[in-house]
């Protein structure tokens, strides 16, 4: 094998296509922009690269580190750096022609998302979405709208009525349960219609080929092992055929039915065909327990009486194959596998659920069309459609890339799916032998942890050994981790890698473990913790994390970080940090309903929304803006008496009426409001009206959190689900709380593993390695994909037992136990990509129960992959364990009960009774020049923009993660239609406003405007002066210091300019806003400033035009 230096020498060669695996830590994305600095040199234009990336922080990181080479006077971070950096002075030339620094967006820099965006966008007709609708920020309401539609047919007279009443007899007529089902598995519709387009309609025979296929696979593997295992023991097969000949006999002599009755003569050891499954069957009888273990010794029930011969001769065999657990899953696997054909009622099931999923498919493409929006599965299909296959032929758009497009690079490649791999097929379809192209393939699949989002690491495996369509690929493999010290890095290869498979499966998913080499030196440090409880070792993590903290206090630059594998996880850790004096930053970590502010804000929506809901209103009168005692709470409702009764408040004490009747008062306005106004503006409205925002434990944390309810409230309305209290919910109940922001203060990062991965920090704790996580909720449809060495994917299927069946059937079973043996080798993987975040050290923690007889972890927890080649440490760690009298919470304490609540005699300040703002000046006050038309809609454009940037600034670009980003996205056109914009006009101003927004946070200048790095930020800051003896009032959009000590002032312009002449629109531009970018300086100016630099942001241009 080559060395790891020449292995990166060759995956950087522009005229190689290559597949790289970059394990942890081993500087994949340099290697990526080296790679991709190089390509710059041999491409005629910027344009003909195209690199692909899965999340926006990939992209945007990959971006910026390669404008950050192509910088003049770039200096290299060290010895890794040098070899980029050479490759971009020598292109230093080409780029300074192609005016790259100053238009980096001909970088083609795109998430895969984003990319099949622009393909469905530019082929409309080809991808069949016609004008591209919006991601929507909650699809499930809209699988459900169309699983409802499709089982309001059971009553219609159309051919699927038939089909959905069997499903609802088969379920017991149970609909709800037929609804949520369908529901989830429209979610995953990309899965199980590739497998329903492989045979068109539902075909029985093409099915069962595919059943008789998987077990045929599953029987050869089982024979190969038991061939191997007999051999290894000095077993001999025909000595053991022939006890089981015995058996039999014995067992027919006593006239008993046994699996022997179906095996034939058992004169040869059971085979590959499914004809051989009741060999197996026999086999596994004699041999095993029921629960899949060797037997200790037969007995008289198996066929082997006592003191018989043929029973001396088998429990010797057994004490040979003993330890041989390999065999013994084996052969317990292929006794269990099911018969290769469907039972007929099993059949008319599941034809039937085939013919329902289909038509629920076809009604969700017209919920989607009717409502403008979509799913990302539904763009990905599109973007498919929209380059044409082979068979009906190749679109325009295809060709064009074809032409275009001569170098691709894929980032994370392990965590491709198919519908992303047809679509690399597709791009790289056309190429021919001895062109100058080439396809750069990085990931490591020993990182793949995205199962549930469809990736599939076979992929990486069967591309690595055949390419990808007609497009071969060399295969590299780096080796040196320049993250993890030397001790990191050497536990992990002696104590992780053993746990990973030593055989590679494709179909299966099993990696095996590539061993890493120190880059960084000595030194690091691995430590096991253990204790005798949940308390314990909370507090013994609380302890280690402090100590770190306290040996690291004057190292700015030290991270540590808990990674937990579920949220639950922390719940006693969490505590045991505060009682420490702790502070950390959560991430994502809590589900946002679970916050007070959110319920009371909750109980506000309902009690607006629905005037009979009686605890809502209750809810409200007990939260902190009102804050009745519970005297008064039972007074007015208690011993059912009525909200509505004219004497009411009557029975509350002074206080109590005062407070109730404000907030009735104020609730009754909003509720004559409703429909009037947005709900968002009514909720917000009552909550600071009543005082909410002043009142609250933690202002800073529960304003972001109030600020992301009532994002979502937003989003919940411009979608029409409030209408659907259940859809509101569930979009609800899918988010979770920002966390603070980072602050120098704060060392310690709490966040799940998948969280973790592609980050680091010095400390890395992973605590909770005994505890499990929930099983997998049931699939109305079982399907299992099978990734081969060539061709297509094979899937298998299985519906879902009836309600009057107590155990699943054989297949059922069969693809269950192959999901969890897949899930297991991702739990794999889970583990290395939590244990290799840390830097210097890192501390693995578990609970143990030193009182059982026997102390080991419980089976699919990640301490029970460990336990082979740690057992003993955590054993040593549990036995030197100190008393846990450090941590002795007391059962009978109750938490201190206090009402927190507004004074009684609180009122708005003045400026929020008065609702006043200065007069500002109009967003766009003079009349847009001849290239840009006019009108109130360019007004509401530029306000609804204007909005949206400072937002981004009021969290800072850094922070903003996908979701915030697409939430920002699927406000815009709630907000035209609260500002007029008729249904009409309403996708023409849209799509100007997303691609701006797009632009903005894509763009290096846009990225550095809204950058939260700046000192003395501000957005819509308000500013009053005296200007040649008059009052001037200004409202400046973006105004910051910069690293420089530079006051820069921003003026967002929505301005657009079609046509020619771009660089005389926006001198003209620049002349007509001149005056008033003085105007702000001198306003600045007044306060003290000296260094300050004005200018104009064109988002949609992404150009800025400095004040001269």
């Amino acid at each position: 094998m080559m060395s790891d230096d020449k292995q990166r020498k060759v995956a950087v060669e522009p005229q190689r296509s290559v597949i790289v695996q970059a394990p942890a830590g081993s500087g994949k994305t340099t290697l990526l922009v080296e790679r991709y600095l190089g390509l710059l040199g041999v491409v005629e234009a910027p344009e003909e690269i195209l690199a692909i990336t899965f999340t926006r922080k990939a992209a945007a990181e990959m971006r910026e580190r390669i404008l950050q080479f192509l910088e003049p006077g770039y200096k290299a971070d060290g010895p890794h750096e040098e070899a980029a950096l050479a490759k971009a002075q020598a292109v230093a030339g080409k780029v300074g022609e192609w005016g790259l620094l100053d238009n980096p967006q001909r970088l083609l820099i795109r998430t895969i998302d984003s990319f099949n965006h622009y393909l469905a966008r530019t082929m409309p007709v080809a991808s069949q979405l016609g004008p591209v609708p919006a991601p929507a920020e909650n699809a499930r309401a809209l699988y459900r709208e169309a699983a409802r539609r499709v089982l309001t047919r059971a009553d219609s007279r159309d051919e699927l009525a038939e089909d959905v009443k069997c499903l609802l007899l088969w379920r017991d007529h149970r609909s709800q349960d037929i609804e949520d089902l369908l529901v989830a598995l429209l979610g995953k519709r990309e899965q199980w219609l590739r497998a329903l387009g492989m045979s068109g309609r539902p075909e029985r025979a093409v099915f069962e080929r595919t059943l008789q296929e998987v077990v045929s696979d599953q029987l050869d593997t089982a024979q190969q092992v038991l061939q191997a295992g007999l051999t290894e023991a000095r077993v001999d097969p025909d000595a053991l055929l022939e006890v089981l000949r015995q058996a039999a006999a014995s067992l027919q002599a006593e006239g008993k039915s046994s699996p022997f009755d179906d095996s034939a003569d058992l004169t040869r050891m059971p085979g590959a065909d499914p004809t051989d499954l009741p060999g197996w069957r026999a086999l596994g009888f004699a041999l095993l327990t029921n629960s899949g273990g060797w037997r200790a010794a037969p007995n008289k029930n198996q066929g082997f009486p006592a003191k018989s011969e043929h029973k001396d001769r088998i429990v010797a065999m057994l004490d040979a194959l003993r330890e041989n657990d390999e065999l013994a899953g084996w052969i317990d696997r292929a006794r269990s596998q099911p018969e290769p054909r469907y039972g007929d009622e099993e059949w008319d099931v599941l034809a039937a659920m085939i013919r329902v999923l289909e038509a629920a498919a076809t009604e969700l493409e017209l919920v989607f069309a009717e409502t403008g929006q979509t799913d990302f599965a539904g763009i990905g299909a599109a973007a498919l459609r929209g380059l044409g296959d082979e068979e009906a032929g190749y679109t325009d758009l295809a060709l064009y890339l074809d032409r275009r497009i001569r170098h691709i690079l894929v980032d994370e490649y392990q965590d491709t799916n198919w519908g992303q791999y047809h679509l690399l097929e597709k791009l790289v379809g056309g190429w021919q032998p001895g062109e100058a192209r080439s396809l750069f393939l990085v990931g490591d699949p020993m990182q793949s942890i995205y199962r549930f989002r469809e990736a599939e690491v076979g992929l990486f495996m069967r591309t690595r050994e055949h390419g990808i369509g007609t497009q071969a690929v060399e295969s590299c493999r780096l080796t040196r981790n320049f993250r993890s010290r030397a001790e990191v890095v050497g536990w992990v290869n002696e104590r992780l890698g053993p746990v990973f498979p030593e055989i590679e499966d494709i179909s299966a998913g099993a990696v095996s473990y590539a061993t890493s080499e120190p880059g960084r030196g000595t030194g690091g440090s691995v430590e096991i913790l253990a204790r005798s409880g949940r308390g314990p070792e909370a507090e013994a993590v609380a302890q280690t994390v402090a100590r770190a903290l306290d040996d690291h206090r004057d190292d700015p630059d030290f991270s540590a970080a808990i990674i937990v594998r579920a949220r639950s996880h922390l719940a006693d850790i969490l505590p045991a940090l505060e009682r420490h004096d702790i502070g950390y930053r959560a991430v994502k970590l809590d589900p946002l309903l679970t916050r007070p502010v959110v319920q009371d804000l909750l109980a506000i929506t309902r009690a607006i929304i629905n005037p009979a809901d009686t605890t809502a209103v209750l809810a409200m009168l007990r939260s902190p803006p009102c804050g009745l005692t519970l005297a008064d709470l039972h007074a007015l409702a208690g011993d059912g008496r009525s909200l509505n009764d004219e004497n009411a408040l009557e029975r509350l004490s002074e206080d109590g009426r005062h407070r109730a009747a404000r907030v009735l008062q104020a609730l009754a306005h909003a509720r004559d409001m409703w429909r009037k106004r947005s709900a968002r503006d009514l909720v917000e409205g009552i909550w600071t009206r009543l005082g909410g925002p002043h009142v609250l434990a933690k202002p800073e944390s529960e304003r972001r959190d109030a600020e992301a309810y009532l994002d979502t409230l937003s989003t919940a309305e411009e979608q029409d689900l409030l209408a659907d209290w259940n859809a509101f919910m569930e979009l609800l109940e899918e988010q979770y709380t920002e966390g603070d922001p980072p602050s120098d203060d704060i060392k310690l990062e709490i966040l799940t593993m998948h969280g973790a991965k592609g980050l680091e920090w010095d400390l890395v704790v992973l605590p909770g390695l005994d505890r499990g996580t929930g099983g997998n909720n049931r699939e109305m449809l079982y399907w299992l994909p099978f990734t081969p060495e060539a061709g297509e994917e094979r899937v298998l299927l299985a519906p879902l037992r009836s309600a009057e069946q107590d155990d699943n059937s054989d297949l059922i079973k069969l693809i269950r136990a192959e999901q969890k043996e897949r899930e297991a080798f991702e739990h794999q993987r889970l583990l290395y990509v939590a244990a290799t975040r840390a830097r210097e050290h890192l501390v693995l923690s578990a609970a143990l129960d030193p009182e059982r007889d026997e102390i080991k972890p419980s089976s699919g927890s990640l301490l029970a992959d460990l336990w082979p080649t740690c057992g003993g440490d955590f054993l040593q760690a549990l036995d030197q364990a100190p008393e846990a009298g450090g941590y002795a919470p007391d059962a009978n304490a109750r938490p201190a009960q206090s009402l927190r609540r507004v004074s009684a005699d609180w009122q708005p300040p003045l400026g929020e009774r008065l609702d006043w703002r200065p007069a500002l000046p109009p967003r766009e006050r003079e009349v847009e020049i001849e290239f840009n038309w006019a009108g109130m809609q360019v007004r509401r454009i530029g306000t609804v923009l204007h909005r949206l940037l400072e937002r981004i600034g009021q969290i800072g670009i850094e922070h903003l993660d996908g979701d915030r980003q697409q939430t920002l996205r699927d406000r815009i056109p709630g907000l035209l239609r609260a500002m007029g914009t008729g249904s009409r006009d309403l996708d023409s101003a849209v799509v100007p406003i997303r691609e701006a927004f797009d632009q903005t946070i894509e763009s290096e200048t846009g990225r550095w405007i809204l950058s939260g790095r700046h000192r003395e930020a501000a957005c819509e800051l308000p500013l009053t002066g005296v200007i040649e003896g008059e009052l001037v009032n200004a409202v400046i959009d973006r105004t910051f210091i910069d690293e420089h000590g530079t006051r820069w002032i921003i003026d967002y312009k929505s301005g657009y300019h079609a046509g020619g002449d771009l660089e005389g629109f926006l001198g003209e531009e620049a002349e007509r806003y001149q005056v008033q970018l003085t105007t702000y300086r001198r306003l600045f100016e007044q306060m003290g400033e000296t260094d300050i630099k004005a200018a104009l942001y064109l988002p949609r241009h992404d150009r800025l035009i400095k004040d001269s």
